[in-house]
């Protein structure tokens, strides 16, 4: 007896604590909300779903919906990521914490910090009315996205099961060559997609779904975008990609970050290289994942003598009349005229290919040439590093690069989805692939030992 009325007041206890939390004055009770994030690279609106809980009126935390990760790789892989620490806690891919709501007059302030784990943590700087958020997410130095949301209820419930099949359909109807539909890789990706697509709770967990399966198919270039507006392939006139250093009078150091710049931020940089009449030039690729035609076809113009061919880009019509195991006949292919990547694209899209020679500037640069490479160096820098070191225009000190070459577009799939997938496979002028493949460099080398193996091969004294 003693012990059951111990139980009830326990019982009792219990009770009235949860309903003094529920509708205390000083504590909230649980929201649920819809919000849109989008990030300053314009990706996005991500619709993402986040549970609200307060400690008191003044501070919360909030969180994405748990167990993201069993819906995307199901029970078992899940909790043997989570038990390796490659899953998120509890499977949630997004949470704010330390949040502090300051009161206002019909307006209140929310801070916090947010977290993606597959991202990173950003500040979270907002304010609400009534049943809307409205906020940034930023760090110390510079917005990085923004955050929208409606208090719902009902939560939020997209259909990517016909977002899914207009992805596979997209897929069948442009990738380069439809054998690949065919693998097992690719067999195993539809089938992990499609269960990714009937169990996702919001954009977050079908986007990064897409793009973990996506990894382990046979060729690079797939990816899942999400768009307000429709993405823009002109290059960036105003970004900056390119750094030259002078090491010594006699040797330069040029850093391209990206081939997404501009023809004329690399006429303006190779001016100055020529202008000072270097002996050596050191040119880091090491963190180049590529770009576009504007800024690469002049790269390569500035560094050879003669035409310089860098070879073949073939699309689906090729590959109809290509069989497996044959040696490539590109006697069909035409030479592109394009210079920018725009009108590459469209040149792809209605030929069986295009082949690339590269022309040489009306001044080049005739010294010394180390072209540094790792395994992040990838896309529009392979073709170019493969082409320097056949025709022996450049050493290259470094690690294989990336073999993530093929020719890309993008696909509007339905509304602000949108898919990134190869339309032209590559080949070198004398026949080879380069994806899953890469380039291997003359003196291999750790990426982070490269340019002082390169000094060192110069004689540039630190």
């Amino acid at each position: 007896m003693k012990k059951l009325i111990t139980g009830i007041l326990l019982l009792f206890l219990l009770s009235n604590t949860l309903y003094a939390k529920q509708y205390s004055s000083n504590v909230p009770p649980d929201e649920q909300w819809v919000c849109q994030i989008t990030f300053a690279n314009n990706m996005g609106p991500f619709d993402v779903i986040l549970y609200f809980t307060f400690e008191d009126s003044t501070r919360f935390t909030a969180h994405s919906s748990p167990n993201a990760d069993k819906r995307i790789f199901g029970s078992m892989k899940a909790t043997l990521g989570r038990w390796m620490k490659k899953s998120p806690k509890k499977g949630i891919f997004m949470s704010i914490t330390d949040g502090t709501i300051i009161k206002g007059q019909g307006t209140d302030s929310l801070l916090g910090i947010i977290h993606i784990p597959m991202i990173g943590s950003m500040d979270l700087k907002a304010v609400k009315i009534d049943d809307t958020i409205m906020g940034v997410l930023c760090d110390e130095a510079e917005v990085l996205g923004s955050l929208n949301g409606t208090k719902s209820p009902k939560g939020f419930r997209q259909n990517y099961q016909k977002i899914n099949e207009r992805i596979i359909d997209t897929l069948a109807a442009n990738i380069y060559n439809p054998d690949l539909l065919q693998t097992k890789q690719w067999k195993r990706f539809d089938k992990n997609l499609d269960k990714v697509s009937k169990r996702a709770l919001d954009d977050l967990e079908y986007f990064f779904g897409f793009g973990l399966h996506s990894q382990k198919l046979p060729f690079s270039h797939l990816n899942l975008f999400l768009f307000a507006e429709p993405p823009d392939l002109i290059a960036e006139s105003g970004a900056k990609y390119l750094f030259l250093k002078e090491l010594t009078p006699e040797t330069a150091y040029l850093n391209v970050t990206s081939f997404g710049g501009s023809a004329g931020e690399m006429d303006s940089i190779f001016e100055m290289i020529l202008k000072n009449n270097y002996r050596d030039l050191i040119i880091d690729l090491r963190s180049n994942g590529g770009g576009g035609l504007e800024s690469a076809i002049p790269f390569g113009a500035y560094l050879c003598d003669e035409p310089l061919d860098a070879g073949y880009f073939v699309t689906n019509k090729w590959y109809q009349h290509y069989q497996a195991g044959d040696s490539p006949d590109f006697g069909n292919i035409q030479v592109t005229t394009a210079t920018t990547t725009a009108a590459f694209i469209q040149e792809l899209k209605h030929s069986p290919g295009k082949q690339l020679i590269i022309t040489p500037a009306e001044n080049t640069y005739k010294g010394n040439v180390i072209v540094l490479t790792s395994g992040k160096t990838a896309s529009t820098c392979e073709p170019i590093v493969y082409a320097l070191k056949k025709h022996q225009l450049a050493t290259i000190v470094g690690q294989t690069t990336a073999g993530a070459m093929l020719s890309a577009a993008f696909f509007q799939v339905y509304g602000k989805y949108y898919l990134f997938l190869p339309i032209a496979d590559y080949y070198t002028s004398d026949g080879k692939r380069l994806d899953q493949v890469g380039v291997e460099p003359d003196i291999p080398v750790e990426a982070e030992s490269a340019l002082d193996v390169a000094r060192q091969l110069l004689a540039v004294p630190d």
